[in-house]
């Protein structure tokens, strides 16, 4: 299946099943259908999706890459620590879109510990990073994406400070910002430390491509 347009894809992401064991100390957080569809539907009128080769660090349940096989991506590895989550994922691709199994490989590991095979795109939302266990991860996934892909769709927390150290970061690595956009992230009360019913995020939607 190829979807026609953005909303198609919003739509058909909105009929993955909601996750219900998240984990606060890993940062999980589920990344509205919304958001989904608009960074896939870039990333897919880039070149960067279709026939490519895709990896999704911190994948949770997946929808990256289960809505970048949905615009015709030729395989995507969805990689993360939490098995649990990715035995939902599985069941969700075996239930609703039996015909992407054969194209999604799940993978569980802690991104530290894994190297992974060139690909030609990573699109993720990686941890932000805000407990201070977590500090600096958003950065290593970052790290790790640059050491892997070509292009790569990275959703951070936006922070002036931040921002300047991801373009010393790219620029180190042989990689070039080429768009960067700003996004609100609506994070419904997931747990019980919340006091908002919605909390909005003011996050930043990095593109990067290594320099040839």
């Amino acid at each position: 299946m190829i979807v026609r347009d953005k909303k198609e894809l919003e739509l058909l992401l909105a009929k993955i099943p909601r996750y219900r064991g998240w984990r606060r100390e890993l940062e999980q957080y589920e990344t509205p259908s919304s958001i989904v569809s608009h960074i896939l539907w870039l990333a897919y009128l880039k070149g960067d999706v279709y026939s490519k080769n895709i990896a999704e660090p911190g994948c949770g349940t997946g929808v990256f890459s289960i809505g970048a096989l949905l615009l015709g991506a030729s395989k995507s590895i969805c990689i993360d620590i939490d098995n649990s989550i990715l035995e939902h994922t599985h069941s969700v691709v075996k239930n609703i879109f039996r015909n992407l199994s054969h194209r999604l490989i799940l993978v569980n590991s802690d991104i530290r510990d894994l190297e992974v095979n060139s690909v030609d795109t990573v699109i993720m939302n990686p941890p932000f990073g805000v407990y201070r266990r977590n500090r600096g991860l958003d950065l290593f996934f970052l790290r790790k994406a640059m050491g892997m892909a070509y292009s790569i769709y990275s959703l951070h927390k936006y922070s002036p400070m931040l921002e300047e150290i991801i373009t010393d970061l790219s620029r180190d690595w042989g990689f070039d910002i080429t768009y960067s956009e700003r996004l609100k992230f609506p994070i419904p009360m997931m747990y019980p430390t919340h006091r908002r019913r919605i909390y909005i995020v003011e996050t930043v939607l990095y593109v990067f491509r290594k320099r040839m």
